[in-house]
């Protein structure tokens, strides 16, 4: 088939063909015998070698915010990637070995430090470095190639290669087919004035495309914190889950992402226990999530020295997936050749005095729909038009005349550009410090970030998902001086006598003394009652607690909100499209009576089953990040993200668009708050309890959040109220219809 450019894409028997016409000159025996030789290969072997025997087949590591002008050693990079090549045909000399290598393509562009990969090999874990040894040998029509392990000697994983093609390059390297630009963004390269607009594919460069597969079961050995990025070590030793215990007695077990917003629990009965090569290990029934792994894999935990460590298994025969620099996912692996290469060393640019945004460009992102359930983000994740659809946003209203104030720890995310990119690639309004939407008061003044006190993705996530939800209203980021509950809530207090905050939204959770936490309520309720705030705080991510509901979402002056799970964006009144996310934080309050505004909506029984004490959460929104994730953009990548502080912002932009509502109607949002008992919250149960035939919440009735695999009276979803999910997730256009 054409290709854009003239390009034309070379498969594997027209290569063989070609090849062959290319081997016979003069008739002579030396010639005779390599185009026997070459006739023995398979197609794919032939397009193998052609690479191999020519230098080796290159992949271009590349990295860069597409800022322009900021190509400087350590903070940026380019470079490429090869095996070396190989001398000889292993049709003819048997197995080659072959040692990797990388090469920075610029003088003043230092190269990156590469993770290892550790592996669970015969009872013990081995280390493979980057640049490690392999082995390629022809099995059949395919190429297999045995890595070793850092020892030289050990094979860590084996592959088979099929399926090669290779397709020629000519013209701007500006024009490359969609497919290589998926994997390389030149477009944003050239845009971010890091790339020349003009530079050409030089003669001979070419890409080639091949699908690989393991061959034998794979063990890999991981750090039990499974943070991002990788751990850079060469060291044996891994985190372990659990220290001087066995499998018998580990489970249940939750693991966390790097912003501590957990995404996978698994039980003793989720898989089986048996002895692998010598170690006790648990294998689980079912494999990952394809949103937490490409190529499909199973967890692992194995008992090693008397602790348990986490893994992972990926079986016999299991096709490699190849995530791209645009987000999506797919089947076949990427390769320059080395005069493909060049052609980009020689088009880069460093050292560019030309300033630019950090954000530059959005190039178009090509998905695969990692949920099934009809996003239309990044990746099948849910998308701002989605979350607006799904809750009811009423058209029309876009939270116009609203201010959002989000309480922040320190960060070191460029959070106003992350928006930006955010809001282009979504058609969402712009949201800047120029147009006067976005503001960020930092009450650290600029303190330098830590990376063990670095809230990431936090801040962007409560940013991206208040301007989802409503694109029309202001945004005020108040940045404690750090992640203390003592300077956190003094950006609360601070936040709260801005002029004009509708709402406040809180993304985090504590258990300070009962006394601390009555302390700062007086506080909370003197705004509520003075400046009529709405207060929203993030019921939690650890499922049930039954040491009570954190703070501040068990405060009565705060909306606390749980977690749901989206299975359909399209409501078709299933019980089944929306449910309770099993890591929403729920319970009761572990200082605090039940307040009339919400024992008058309970009832006698459910406000028993809470010990008369405050119930949490009031109110709740998707937050499952492994099943209907929301796609955020963080640091100049898409990134899959929820929690309850997903649902804890959305429900501050729900608030915004019911601000802008009553003020439509000559009324306002905090003259409502400051005159109903119980606030926001009073409003909500009121309504929920008087709403009849215009229903403004949809109630989840199941899925539970009982993680400690203990007896629990309120760990499930239920009609009515329950400790997962409160009142249930808004309708908002009925809900504000009330009012």
């Amino acid at each position: 088939m054409k290709l854009p450019n003239g390009l034309t894409y070379v498969t594997a028997t027209a290569l063989a063909v070609l090849l062959s016409a290319c081997g016979g000159g003069g008739g002579s025996s030396t010639s005779a015998g390599n185009s026997q030789q070459a006739q023995a290969l398979s197609a794919d072997q032939q397009i193998f070698e052609h690479e191999e025997l020519n230098g080796g087949t290159y992949a271009l590591g590349v990295s860069l915010p597409f800022g322009g002008g900021n190509l400087v050693s350590g903070v940026n990079y380019f470079y490429s990637t090869s095996t070396g090549g190989i001398s000889a045909s292993p049709s003819a000399a048997g197995s080659q070995v072959e040692t990797s290598q990388a090469t920075s393509l610029d003088s003043a562009l230092a190269l990156p430090a590469f993770a290892t990969t550790r592996y669970l090999l015969g009872g013990k874990v081995v280390v493979r470095s980057a640049t490690a040894r392999r082995a390629v040998s022809y099995v059949g029509s395919s190429v297999r190639t045995d890595s070793y392990a850092d020892d030289g000697s050990t094979v860590v994983q084996s592959s088979l290669f099929s399926n090669f093609s290779e397709t020629p390059l000519s013209g701007m390297i500006d024009n490359a087919p969609e497919e290589l630009q998926a994997n390389y963004q030149i477009d944003d390269w050239v845009s971010a004035n890091n790339f020349s607009a003009n530079a050409q594919w030089l003669s001979g460069a070419a890409y080639t495309k091949r699908q690989g597969a393991l061959a034998g079961d794979t063990y890999f050995a991981l750090d039990c914190t499974n943070s991002l990025p990788a751990k850079i070590t060469t060291s044996t030793a891994t985190t372990p889950c659990q220290t001087q215990v066995n499998l018998d007695g580990f489970f249940p077990v939750t693991l966390k992402n790097s912003n501590f917003h957990p995404y996978e629990t698994d039980f003793s009965a989720d898989g089986a226990i048996s002895v692998i090569n010598g170690v006790r290990m648990w294998v689980a029934n079912a494999p990952l999530p394809a949103a937490q792994n490409g190529t499909t894999s199973y967890r692992i935990y194995y008992e090693l020295n008397g602790n348990v460590y986490m893994g992972a298994l990926e079986k016999d025969g299991t096709p490699y997936k190849y995530p791209q620099r645009d987000g999506s996912v797919v089947a076949y692996y990427i390769g320059l050749n080395q005069a493909a290469v060049n052609s980009i060393q020689q088009g880069l640019i460093t050292g560019a005095t030309v300033p630019g945004s950090q954000a530059g460009s959005v190039a178009e992102v090509g998905t695969v729909d990692l949920f099934g359930i009809g996003g239309h983000g990044v990746n099948g994740a849910l998308a701002p038009a989605d979350l607006q659809a799904h809750y009811g946003n009423p058209v029309g209203l876009n939270g116009g005349g609203q201010t959002i104030a989000l309480i922040e720890a320190p960060s070191s995310g460029n959070v106003e550009d992350d928006l930006a990119v955010y809001s282009q690639y979504f058609n969402l309004p712009p949201c800047t410090a120029a147009n006067g939407c976005f503001q960020h008061l930092d009450l650290s003044n600029g303190a330098s970030v830590a990376a063990s006190a670095d809230w990431g993705a936090e801040v962007e996530l409560d940013t991206q998902m208040a301007h989802a939800m409503a694109p029309g209203a202001k945004i005020v980021v108040v940045t404690a001086k750090s992640a203390s509950f003592t300077d956190l809530f003094a950006a609360v207090n601070y936040a709260a006598v801005l002029p004009g905050v509708t709402a406040i939204s809180m993304s985090f959770s504590s258990f300070p003394m009962p006394a601390t936490a009555q302390s700062e309520d007086t506080l909370l309720s003197g705004f509520q009652s003075n400046q009529g705030v709405a207060f929203f705080a993030s019921a939690g991510d650890g499922g049930f607690s039954s040491s009570g509901a954190s703070y501040p979402a068990s405060s009565p002056y705060v909306t606390g909100v749980g977690g749901t799970r989206i299975n359909s964006i399209a409501w078709n009144g299933a019980a089944s499209n929306e449910v309770a996310w099993q890591f929403s934080g729920g319970g009761n309050s572990y200082y605090s009576s039940m307040p009339t505004w919400q024992s008058s909506y309970m009832g006698a029984n459910v406000a028993a089953l809470n010990g008369g004490m405050r119930a949490v959460p009031d109110v709740a929104a998707v937050a499952d990040n492994q099943h209907s994730a929301v796609g955020i953009y963080y640091k100049q990548r898409w990134v899959m993200s929820g929690g309850t502080s997903a649902s804890t912002p959305i429900w501050a932009g729900i608030s915004a668009l019911f601000g802008q509502y009553l003020a439509n109607k000559g009324s306002s949002l905090a003259t409502l708050i400051k005159a109903t008992p119980g606030g926001f919250n009073g409003l909500l149960y009121q309504t929920r309890l008087t709403q009849g035939s215009s229903p403004g919440f949809v109630d989840i009735v199941a899925g539970s959040n009982n993680l400690l695999g203990t007896p629990c009276t309120i760990c499930s979803a239920v009609a009515g109220y329950d400790n997962i999910t409160g009142i249930g997730v808004p309708n908002s256009g009925k809900l504000f219809a009330n009012f």
